[in-house]
Formats: C-alpha cells, structure tokens, sequence
C-alpha cells in the first residue's frame, strides 16, 4: 500500500510541474489603458482599441496591445495620413502600418513605419498620462 500511495505522490507531484519550467516565457500583459502622451503624438490605449493622433494624422490598432514580458510590443494597424486644409471626398486612403516598441513603467518607445512602402512615420517618447504636445498641420 505505501508503494501505491508513493506513486500516487510522484505522479501528483510530476503532473504539477508539467509546463511550468524556468524557460518558459510569462503570458504577455496588455499595454497599460489610458491615455499616453508625447512630443508629436497622443495616444488612447483601451482593451478593445488603440487611437494614436500625430502632427498630420491619425492611425488605429484593433484590440489590446501585447506587450512581451521584456517590454517589447509589435502591433499592425492603418495609418490616416492628414493634410492642411478642409476635408475632401479624394482624401488620401488608409495605409496599412506597424506599431512597435518597448515600455518600461510608465515610459513607451515608439516606432511607426507604414508597410506598404517600409516608410517610417517617426519615433516616438511617450509617457503615461502625460499631455501630448501637437502641431497640427492646418
């Protein structure tokens, strides 16, 4: 019986272990909601989306942020390219576009290239509720 019970045991506590190594990487955590902000961009992070305004445009991210557990993030979205002047029915089309960067704390790296040409839209330093500082092309 104590064989029985000995077995029990290690099967219990083998069973336990399973998937739970050193090497395994933690889930991501989504990137922190609310509103980041910074020089030439503002940006509104929510589970369901993330809204970011530049100088001369605007761009969106469907869904939450996946933020690594070194602080790396990569999200695709589009870009909404704006110019000076009123709103026109031949306004230029949505671009599709990559998010990418690091966040530690409260302070966010980011890098915004459209895809479609490999065309860098800028980098950015963001910190958490901070105001964005704009200058809107008008």
């Amino acid at each position: 019986m104590s064989r029985f019970l000995a077995a029990v045991a290690a099967f219990g506590v083998i069973t336990a272990g399973c998937g739970m190594s050193a090497d395994s990487p933690d889930p991501a955590d989504a990137l922190k909601a609310g509103q980041w902000g910074g020089q030439h961009i503002a940006m509104t992070v929510a589970a369901s989306a993330t809204e970011i305004e530049f100088d001369c445009g605007k761009a969106a991210v469907d869904g939450p942020i996946d933020v690594a557990r070194d602080g790396a993030f990569s999200a695709t979205g589009t870009f909404l390219p704006e110019r000076p002047g009123p709103t026109t029915p031949d306004a230029p089309p949505r671009r599709p576009m990559r998010l990418s960067g690091t966040v530690k704390g409260d302070d966010m790296q980011a890098r915004v290239v459209l895809t479609d040409r490999d065309e860098e839209v800028g980098a950015f330093s963001l910190a958490f509720g901070a105001s964005a500082r704009l200058l809107k092309c008008r």
